[in-house]
């Protein structure tokens, strides 16, 4: 499309082209001012400054110049009723006698169609570079062909630069990654110092934690018992590792009923160990849980998978048993059993 005025104000190549005219224009008057002084001719004399076609030439820049100048006589007549005859009214020194009539477009290109052959091909005016380069600021030369292989271009600029970020941050993500596993495994070194007390956190526990340092407490607990396994009858308190379950009466053995405050029997431990810590209270015999281990009387025991054991002695001598007991934790990082707690019975001949 046709450049506005408003656009061309600001084209770069408009005002070249403008300038250019410029010092053309006054390039040529110098040339004729000079002519005229070497000619030897009177300067009061001077000619203003006109175009071929007669039109007055005012330049800015030199509008002090004699040349700039219409001198308009001052005459004085005396009119009479004849005056019209013979006193000429119009100015002629301000119009073109002689207009140049103004071609139109068409009448143009049939005149450049005659003259092409013989227009400079180079040259700021009077050239075909001339045309072509004032053609410019009115039309967008780019063929579309180009604009199309232009884009593609551009987008495939784009889309390497997209991978070229992509590959960097990946690059930058590898070596961070890379700085953190140098920093737990420097971690998991440093928590070898506390053997008795600790263990080292697990990847994603570390890294759930702010990834701290190795120091004492900044680990798991060891796998460990605080306090043995030990208990006594229910609502006792001093914990014993042989807990005796007492029947009495005066008849046969087998009828003595369980004293008072003998049943049930509590067994219980503390232990230390990461969160996947767990209980289980076996027979030291055979190495199974305790339900397992004594069959129907199984049942007796509750909170086998608990870090307390509960053991409800049967009320007559005949269907009690002495079973012995240990308690074994695991976590994560092994296992470890109790010491053995021992439940016997015995019977007595005594009213109460």
């Amino acid at each position: 499309m046709p450049y506005t005025k408003e656009q061309l104000k600001n084209n770069e190549h408009y005002e070249r082209v403008i300038e250019a005219a410029r010092r053309e224009q006054v390039a040529t008057f110098v040339k004729e001012e000079r002519d005229f002084v070497a000619s030897g001719s009177n300067a009061a004399a001077t000619q203003t400054l006109r175009m071929k076609t007669g039109e007055f030439v005012s330049i800015p820049e030199i509008e002090d110049d004699a040349t700039q100048k219409v001198v308009i006589p001052n005459k004085t007549y005396y009119v009479t009723e004849d005056a019209d005859k013979f006193i000429d009214k119009e100015i002629k020194e301000l119009l073109n006698n002689n207009p140049v009539t103004t071609l139109t477009v068409s009448e143009f290109f049939e005149e450049y169609e005659k003259l092409r052959d013989v227009i400079s091909t180079e040259g700021d005016r009077d050239s075909h570079r001339y045309i072509v380069d004032t053609s410019k600021t009115y039309i967008n030369t780019e063929d579309d062909e180009i604009a199309k292989l232009r884009k593609r271009l551009q987008d495939e600029i784009d889309r390497l630069l997209s991978i070229q970020t992509k590959l960097q941050e990946t690059i930058q993500e590898s070596a961070d990654d890379a700085a953190v596993d140098a920093k737990f495994a420097e971690y998991q070194a440093e928590m070898l110092r506390y053997p008795n007390t600790d263990v080292a956190y697990t990847r994603a526990e570390w890294d759930d934690k702010g990834q701290p340092v190795a120091a004492e407490g900044n680990g798991h607990p060891k796998l460990r018992f605080e306090r043995q396994a030990m208990g006594n009858h229910k609502g006792k308190t001093d914990l014993k590792t042989d807990i005796k379950c007492t029947y009495y009466g005066y008849g046969r053995k087998k009828n003595k009923k369980l004293r008072k405050g003998n049943g049930p029997v509590i067994i219980s431990v503390k232990a230390l160990g990461d969160p996947t810590i767990s209980y289980e209270w076996v027979d030291p015999g055979t190495g199974l849980s305790v339900k397992a281990a004594h069959g129907k009387k199984g049942s007796n025991f509750s909170g086998e998978n608990t870090a307390t054991l509960t053991v409800n002695m049967p009320g007559k001598y005949k269907n009690s048993w002495g079973p012995v007991v240990k308690c074994k934790i695991k976590d994560g990082s092994g296992e470890t059993t109790s010491q053995a707690v021992d439940i016997s019975r015995r019977a007595i001949r005594a009213r109460s």
